[in-house]
C-alpha cells in the first residue's frame, strides 16, 4: 500500500507500506530516497492539530483510525534539530558534550534517537528483485546498529551528574583515559559505517547485476522462442511448397487446352470487337438524333414557357381593367348619391332662402308702416347735426351699405 508524506512541503509517496510498517521504518526509507541526514520526525497532522508519533507507532493503522476524516490527516517528516551524526572533535571534552545535551529529557532523547539515520544506512521499502531474507536482516542488522550508536550517545541523568562530579573531583589521568576511550569508540563507530556503506554499495551493485542477468534471460527467452516459432513457420512454407509442386505436375495438360481456349477467345475477341465499332457508330448517330430532339424539345418548351406567360400576363391585365372597372363604377355610384344628396340639400337651401327673404320682407314693411313720416325722413336723409354741412345724397337703395336705425340696427332689407 502506499503512504503519502510531506517532505518540506513536498508529497513523497512511500510504496509498500503494511500494517506492520513502522514510523522508523517510513523514516528511514524517506532517508534513503532524499539522501538527508538528522534527526527527524514523523507529525501527524488533522487541521489545527498535530501530534509526534512515537518510532514503534504504525502510521497505517492511524490513519485508519479516522475513518472519514482519513483523506484530512497529514503526516509530515519534520526536522527535530541536535545533532546529525555522532561525531566528535578530538578537543571536545567529554563534560562539554554531556553539559550540551543535558537540556533534553529522557522520554525525547528515547523517542528521537530511533528516528536518527545517516546517509551510509539504506532501506529499501520496493525492491526491483524480491530479496526477503536478504532485506529482513539488512533492517535488523541496520536497527541493532544504530540502538548501539544512539545507546553510546545517550546519557542517564544519573550517570551524566555523575561524570560531571567526577570531572570536577578527579584528576586528569581519569579525562585522558575517558577521552581515549571516546576516541576509540568514535574510530570503532566510523570504520562500521564505511563498511556499512562499502556493504551496502556492493549490495546495490549486486541487485543491479541480478537484475541485468534476469532481464537478459528474459531476452534470451524470447529470442529462442521467435526462433522457434520462426522454424515452425518455414516448415510450414516448405510442406506448402511441396504440395505445390505436385500439384503443378498436371498443370502442364491444362496449359495446352488453355492456350487452345485462349486461341478461341481470341479470334471470338476480334469478331466482337468489330460488332463493338459498327454499336459505337451506330450509338453516335443516335445520340446525335437525341441531341437535335432534345434542342427542338427545348425550343418547344421556350416558346411555351413564352406562351404561358403572356397568357398570364393577358390574365393580369383583365384582372387589372375589372378591378378598375369596379372601382368606376363603384366612384360613379358614390358621386350620384353625393350628387343627389347635394340636389336635394340645394332645393332645401332655396326653400330655406325664400322663406327667409319673404319674412324679411314682412318685417320690413310692419317696420316702415308703424314709423312717424318725420323719422322716415330722419332715416332718409340721415341725421342733420348743427355745424356739420354733409348731408346724405340719394335714396338708401342707392347705399351701399344700409344707415342703421335704433330699431332695426343691422340695416334694412327690401
Amino acid at each position: 500500500m502506499e503512504l503519502k508524506v510531506w517532505v518540506e512541503g513536498i508529497q513523497r509517496i512511500v510504496c509498500g507500506v503494511t500494517e506492520s510498517t513502522t514510523c522508523q521504518d517510513v523514516v528511514y526509507a524517506l532517508a534513503h530516497a532524499t539522501g538527508k541526514t538528522g534527526r527527524f520526525t514523523l507529525i501527524e497532522r488533522w487541521r489545527n492539530n498535530e501530534r509526534l508519533l512515537a518510532p514503534q507507532e504504525h502510521p497505517l493503522k492511524v490513519v485508519t483510525k479516522w475513518g472519514e476524516y482519513s483523506s484530512e490527516v497529514q503526516l509530515i517528516l519534520q526536522r527535530s534539530g541536535g545533532w546529525g551524526t555522532p561525531q566528535a572533535t578530538p578537543s571536545a571534552s567529554p563534560q562539554q558534550q554531556i553539559g550540551s545535551s543535558s537540556h533534553y529529557s529522557p522520554t525525547t532523547n528515547q523517542a528521537k534517537r530511533s528516528l536518527n539515520f545517516s546517509p551510509t544506512k539504506r532501506l529499501q521499502v520496493k525492491h526491483q528483485t524480491p530479496l526477503p531474507d536478504t532485506s529482513q536482516q539488512n533492517n535488523k542488522k541496520d536497527r541493532g546498529e544504530y540502538a548501539m550508536l544512539n545507546t553510546l550517545k545517550y546519557v542517564s541523568p544519573d550517570k551524566k551528574y555523575a561524570n560531571i562530579i567526577k570531572g570536577y573531583n578527579g584528576g586528569k589521568d581519569e579525562t585522558v583515559v575517558y577521552n581515549a576511550q571516546y576516541r576509540d569508540l568514535v574510530r570503532l563507530v566510523n570504520y562500521q559505517r564505511e563498511k556499512l556503506s562499502a556493504q551496502q554499495a556492493e549490495l546495490t551493485k549486486f541487485d543491479a547485476e541480478i537484475v541485468y542477468w534476469e532481464g537478459k534471460t528474459r531476452e534470451q527467452q524470447h529470442q529462442i522462442e521467435y526462433v522457434s516459432q520462426e522454424a515452425a513457420r518455414f516448415e510450414a512454407v516448405a510442406n506448402s511448397n511441396e504440395q505445390l509442386l505436385k500439384a503443378l505436375g498436371c498443370v502442364e495438360e491444362e496449359k495446352e487446352l488453355v492456350q487452345q481456349q485462349e486461341r478461341t477467345l481470341k479470334s471470338e475477341l476480334t469478331l466482337l470487337r468489330s460488332k463493338l465499332a459498327n454499336c459505337e457508330t451506330e450509338l453516335l448517330q443516335c445520340k446525335k438524333k437525341i441531341r437535335e430532339l432534345s434542342e427542338e424539345l427545348e425550343a418547344e418548351e421556350r416558346g411555351e414557357v413564352a406562351l404561358l406567360a403572356e397568357v398570364e400576363r393577358l390574365q393580369r391585365d383583365i384582372e387589372q381593367t375589372k378591378t378598375r372597372a369596379e372601382l368606376t363604377t363603384h366612384s360613379a355610384e358614390s358621386l350620384r348619391s353625393q350628387v343627389m344628396s347635394l340636389e336635394t340639400a340645394i332645393t332645401d337651401k332655396k326653400r330655406q332662402v325664400e322663406r327667409l327673404v319673404s319674412e324679411m320682407k314682412e318685417a320690413n314693411l310692419q317696420s316702415l308702416a308703424a314709423a312717424p313720416p318725420e323719422e322716415f325722413k330722419m332715416l332718409l336723409e340721415g341725421p342733420h347735426k348743427p355745424g356739420s354741412v354733409r348731408r346724405m345724397i340719394g335714396s338708401p337703395r342707392q347705399l351701399e351699405n344700409a344707415v342703421p336705425t335704433s330699431k332695426n340696427p343691422h340695416g334694412v332689407w327690401v
